[in-house]
C-alpha cells in the first residue's frame, strides 16, 4: 500500500515536470523566433539601409518621391493629393499635388495602392496585401485583417 502511494506520487512529479517541460519549450520556440526576426530585421538593414514598408516594394526601390509617397500612406492610413502632397512637402521641403498626382497614379497601376471614391473625392492608401506583406517581413505573426 505505501509503494501504491509512491508510485502515485512518482506519476503526479512526473506529470508536472512533463506540463513545466513543455511550457518551457514553448517559451523557448517564442525566444528562437524573435531572435530569427531580429536576426532579418538586421539583415535588411543591412541590405536597405533603412527599415521601412517601401523594402517590400521593389518597383520604387529608385524612386525618392513615390518611396515617400508610400511611407506617409503607410504612417497616415492614407489621405487625398492635397494631404499626401502638404505631408510631403513638409517632409522634403517641396512638393506639388501634380508630381503626387503622377507618382500616385503609377502606385495604382503598379497595385501597391488603392483608389476609394468618397463624398469628398477620392483618396488613396495602401493595399492591404503590401501592409500584410511589411508585417510578414517583419516577423509580426498577423494579418492586416486581423488588426
Amino acid at each position: 500500500m505505501a509503494d501504491d502511494k509512491e508510485v502515485e506520487r512518482l506519476a503526479k512529479e512526473l506529470e508536472s515536470l512533463r506540463t513545466a517541460m513543455s511550457q518551457l519549450m514553448k517559451s523557448f520556440e517564442i525566444a528562437s523566433q524573435l531572435a530569427q526576426n531580429y536576426l532579418k530585421l538586421v539583415n535588411i538593414y543591412a541590405q536597405h539601409g533603412d527599415l521601412s514598408i517601401d523594402v517590400v516594394i521593389p518597383q520604387i526601390r529608385h524612386d525618392q518621391i513615390a518611396r515617400d509617397i508610400v511611407k506617409i500612406l503607410f504612417d497616415t492610413k492614407g489621405g487625398n493629393i492635397s494631404q499626401i502632397a502638404r505631408e510631403l512637402k513638409a517632409k522634403r521641403g517641396k512638393a506639388s499635388r501634380n508630381t503626387v498626382r503622377e507618382k500616385i497614379k503609377h502606385l495604382v497601376e503598379i497595385g501597391v495602392v488603392d483608389e476609394v471614391n468618397s463624398e469628398k473625392g477620392k483618396t488613396y492608401t495602401l493595399r492591404k496585401e503590401v501592409i500584410n506583406k511589411w508585417l510578414e517581413l517583419i516577423g509580426i505573426p498577423i494579418k492586416f485583417d486581423q488588426l
